[in-house]
This record gives structure tokens, C-alpha cells and sequence, in this order.
């Protein structure tokens, strides 16, 4: 009896040693081709299985793909997954950055509507709210663990603080609206429709510089590390 349990437990030895291999060299030829620009979804899926060892890596590396993909809804659901893994500390930041950005890209706000504005805030504030989670970043300072945690955290606050702006100034001109007050003259009326026309100015411009902030984060921590 005891002589098939040894056996037994020796079968179950190899076969997660062969399967501790077979992902390591897949692993492999999986960065290799994530790095010559191949993303094969297929592959990077096929790691997730029965991974017991480090899950988050293969869960974190599918992710990456999928985002590469522009399959953001689940490369954000990859990310989540890979965080609820036993994850090195020094780890950890690079996939809260990505799991952000993932959530960033689904941002697409209508600056006319009051609706796709609040929306686009909640977003924008559950992303801060994942790269302060453990320290990363800060909310309160820049005092996070990871700099590119804090520059991210600050450059999605940016965001945030431009669409309250937006909101504010319509919330002004809808009031405005709707007193109708037949003392407000024209210009007053002026006033409040150019400041509307400014932000949505500024907006433009700041749009051209989150996707120049979200290109250069991409390019430093979409890609697979070796050592993942």
C-alpha cells in the first residue's frame, strides 16, 4: 500500500515538474514573440492553466496581450486576476499601471453630455484608487513606493481636475438657462459660452498630451519583462 502511494506521489512529482518546464519554455517563446511584435492570445491563454507556481505572471503576460489586442475589458479582468496572486512586492506596481491604463482606454467621454462626464470621472477615480492600493502611489502626496505609479496617479488626476472644470462650467451655464432671467444681458450670456469654448479648447490640447503620457507608459510597461 505504502509502496503505491510513494509511486503515486512520485507520478504526480513529475508531472508537475514537466509541467513546471513546459511553462518556463513557453513561457520563453512567448516574450520572444510578444517582443517582435506577435500577440498571440491563444498561447499566452494556454499558461494559464494549472498554473500553480506563478499564476500572476501568466496571468499578467495575457493581459498585456489582450491590451495589445486593444481587448481592454479583458485584459483588465486578467490584470485583477493576476493581483489576487501571490505577488512579489517589486511586482506588483507594474501591474496596477497596466491594469490603469487598461481602464483609462475605455474612457471615451462626450464633453457635451453631463452623463459621460460622471462617468468618465468614476473611471478616471478608480484607477488612482488601484495605484494607491498598497502603497504604489500616494493619495495624499507623492510619497508612493513606484515613481511611474506617482506620475501616472498624477497625470490621471489632471485629468479628473480638467472634467470637473468642464462639468462645473456647464452646471454654471445649464443654471443659467434655465433662471432665465431677463436681466442677463448678451454679454453675460457671451461670457459663460466662451468660457465653455476655452475649456473645450484646453481639453483638445490636454487630450493630444494624456495620449502622448499613455503612448510612453505603454511602450515602458505594456511589454513582458524576461523574468516574468
Amino acid at each position: 500500500m505504502k509502496r503505491k502511494i510513494l509511486i503515486a506521489i512520485y507520478i504526480i512529482l513529475i508531472l508537475l515538474t514537466l509541467k513546471l518546464i513546459y511553462n518556463n519554455v513557453a513561457n520563453s517563446i512567448l516574450i520572444n514573440n510578444y517582443n517582435r511584435g506577435e500577440y498571440s492570445e491563444s498561447q499566452a491563454k494556454s499558461l494559464t492553466y494549472l498554473n500553480f507556481t506563478q499564476s500572476y505572471i501568466a496571468n499578467y503576460n495575457y493581459g498585456n496581450i489582450l491590451y495589445k489586442n486593444g481587448e481592454y475589458e479583458k485584459a483588465i479582468e486578467e490584470y485583477k486576476k493576476s493581483l489576487d496572486g501571490i505577488v512579489p512586492k517589486k511586482k506588483e506596481c507594474n501591474i496596477r499601471i497596466n491594469y490603469a491604463l487598461a481602464i483609462c482606454k475605455t474612457v471615451h467621454v462626450d464633453e457635451n453630455d453631463q452623463d459621460s462626464i460622471e462617468e468618465a470621472i468614476k473611471k478616471y477615480e478608480s484607477t488612482i484608487d488601484i495605484l494607491t492600493e498598497n502603497g504604489c502611489a500616494n493619495k495624499e502626496d507623492n510619497n508612493g513606493h513606484c515613481e511611474n505609479a506617482e506620475k501616472l496617479k498624477n497625470d490621471i488626476q489632471k485629468e479628473i481636475d480638467r472634467l470637473k472644470d468642464l462639468r462645473e462650467v456647464q452646471e454654471d451655464y445649464s443654471e443659467e438657462e434655465e433662471k432665465k432671467d431677463e436681466n442677463k444681458t448678451e454679454e453675460e450670456t457671451e461670457e459663460i459660452k466662451n468660457k465653455i469654448q476655452n475649456i473645450k479648447e484646453d481639453a483638445i490640447q490636454k487630450q493630444r498630451e494624456k495620449e502622448n503620457i499613455y503612448k510612453n507608459f505603454n511602450k515602458n510597461y505594456d511589454a513582458t519583462e524576461k523574468n516574468w
